[in-house]
């Protein structure tokens, strides 16, 4: 049987990913992750018997970054013997034409809740009615160190890239949020942490 765990929930995901590889710990492992994955020691893996009788398991982590050549590789690797168990975690959601890679896979998908992007999308100048509506309705569905990490990733991303905010402000921001993440994580936050990132949000829109 093959486990797809994909999606842009990536921490889920993960998490999902590793519960799963709890009910194989009697099992012996071949686990790699794309940096490393060697399909001639996965070949050798599959064909060589278990010393002691184990039944195998193979778990690979993002194994669909791999350059197609590497990729085909394994892909008829795994599917020239489909007896063994396999896991893999990738983190991102996986296209559907690699998908179908492994039309026989069971898929564990994790997405992240479209409000999330709404909100994202609403740090805008001058739109504090909209953002505040919308980032009230996102804390309350997601953690906050998960909707922390997306407002840096998208203030970073605009610092690199076209923005409609100034420069300068925008870098405050984006290190007032950075300082937000370093204060709430050593207790010396000194106001609820989603209103201190609710409130650096509001000035960059008001600026």
């Amino acid at each position: 049987m093959i486990y797809i765990f994909h999606g842009d929930h990536t921490a889920q995901s993960y998490i999902a990913f590793s519960e799963a590889l709890n009910n194989y710990q009697q099992h012996e492992k071949f686990h790699q992750n794309a940096k490393s994955i060697d399909p001639d020691s996965l070949d050798r893996f599959l064909n060589t018997p278990s010393l002691f009788s184990e039944t195998k398991v193979v778990i690979l982590e993002n194994p669909f970054s791999l350059l197609k050549v590497l990729l085909d590789k394994v892909v008829k690797l795994i599917n020239s013997h489909p007896d063994f168990d396999y896991l893999f975690w990738q983190d991102k959601k996986v296209e559907v034409t690699k998908l179908k890679l492994f039309p026989q896979s069971t898929l564990k998908i994790f997405t992240l809740p479209e409000v999330l992007f709404s909100c994202l999308n609403s740090i805008q100048p001058k739109n504090r009615v909209d953002f505040s509506q919308k980032y009230q309705s996102l804390i309350a569905s997601l953690p906050f160190e998960l909707t922390l990490f997306w407002f840096k990733n998208t203030l970073r991303r605009q610092l690199t890239a076209y923005s409609k905010f100034p420069q300068d402000i925008l870098k405050k921001a984006y290190l007032d949020l950075i300082e937000l993440d370093k204060n709430s994580k050593s207790g010396t936050l000194y106001e609820p942490k989603d209103i201190a990132l609710e409130r650096i949000i509001l000035s960059l829109l008001d600026a």
